[in-house]
């Protein structure tokens, strides 16, 4: 059995580490087959247990379990069994849907005999979603007395719980601010006054103040110095941004671009950043990330003559293969949720995941992975 352990583990190392989210739990209800050591003199029988398990690590979670067999003797009479024991599990990452593990803790079996044990184990996790997987497993028990070992295989229900979600990050630069407030601009333009007639005092006739755009805002304090004509302005020269791109109205050839997008020298769509922060290996999206969906689907609607790139992309963890291929999914789930859910035209619409090549941050923290797990929209 030990040398079983090895080969496998050895092969396990080989595989890139399963990272869920640390502070997620699950409970597992259970069913197995207790192989008893014959020196028990015990019939092997079915046993149901519980187990509750916490991830204390990206890739590693801490386990306790109780089992409970009704048994009989060999030679007759009825005999219940239970056993208790405290793991710790490492998880490796194949795929989404496939998370390998090893697991060693103590424990003990209390029955006629009672005493202490080894617990050692190997198994593998069957993800359905993010609420429910699936775990089957081997596990080896180790006993102090007689160095009994029973053999336990199972199969256990997870309900995943207490995961938790980042609040969004934005990832878009702020459009540049305003030009100084009005406040601000009238002092300035005090200070030139000022500065205008001690020069006064010193020059017998001054020159006359020039407004060169005819804005009616002269050009000792004009920020927009060459305003078309026609243009209403603030009193620094400057035409109003309606919808705060950093692009003034009379320069505007897209004035109701929405809120935090990309924006070029004409005040058009360039890209956009979604908020749907991915939790690790998941390409599942989150209802409280709906909102931004919606927005930019309307926003789709109201621009008809756009086609978009939807990129999907993955932090560093895994192989590049498996990142490129889970970044696709999350490009690909959100295309669905805009045409499916919110009417956008599917033609108007192209999925693409970039894997792990071309992160905002680098992919030195969990908060900056999760940055890196973000969905791109690019104008086509």
């Amino acid at each position: 059995m030990n040398k079983i352990f090895m080969v496998l583990t050895a092969l396990l190392l080989t595989a890139s580490a399963f990272a869920a989210d640390k502070g997620e739990a699950y409970l597992s209800p259970t069913i197995g087959y207790h192989f008893f050591d014959n020196d028990h003199g015990l019939d092997d029988k079915v046993e149901g247990g519980l187990r509750l398990g916490y991830f204390f690590m990206d890739d590693h979670s801490l386990e306790i379990e109780g089992d409970y067999t009704k048994t009989d003797y060999d030679k007759g009479g009825d005999k219940s069994a239970t056993s208790l024991s405290l793991s710790v599990l490492k998880y490796w990452d194949y795929n989404y849907y496939y998370k390998p593990f090893i697991f060693a803790g103590v424990g003990g079996l209390f029955h006629e005999n009672d005493m202490g044990s080894l617990v050692l184990g190997i198994g593998a996790r069957f993800i359905v979603n993010e609420t429910v997987s699936f775990d089957a497993r081997v596990k080896d028990m180790i006993h102090s007395i007689g160095a009994r070992n029973d053999i336990i295989p199972s199969i256990s229900l997870n309900i995943h719980f207490c995961g938790s979600y980042d609040k969004p990050v934005s990832y878009d630069k702020p459009a540049e601010e305003a030009k100084p407030a009005a406040e601000e601009e009238e002092k300035m333009a005090g200070e030139s006054r000022s500065a205008k007639k001690e020069s006064a005092a010193v020059v017998a006739q001054p020159e006359p103040k020039k407004d060169t755009d005819g804005d009616g805002v002269y050009d000792d304090v004009d920020q927009c110095p060459a305003t078309p004509a026609g243009y209403p302005v603030a009193s620094n020269g400057c035409t109003p941004d309606t919808d705060g791109d950093g692009v003034y109205d009379f320069e505007d050839k897209c004035p109701n671009t929405m809120k935090d997008v990309k924006v070029n020298s004409a005040g058009c769509f360039v890209s956009k950043t979604l908020q749907i922060n991915f939790k690790t290996n998941s390409l599942i999206i989150d209802e409280r990330f709906a909102d931004d969906i919606r927005e930019f689907a309307a926003f789709m609607k109201d621009n008809k003559h756009l086609n978009v790139e939807v990129q999907g992309h993955a932090d560093s963890r895994g192989t590049d293969e498996y990142n490129m291929t889970l970044s696709q999914q999350r490009a690909e789930a959100v295309v669905k949720a805009l045409t499916e859910k919110y009417g956008v035209s599917k033609d108007r619409l192209t999925a693409k995941g970039y894997g792990e090549n071309k992160p905002v941050v680098p992919n030195d923290s969990p908060e900056n992975m999760r940055k890196n797990r973000r969905i791109d929209t690019v104008v086509k």
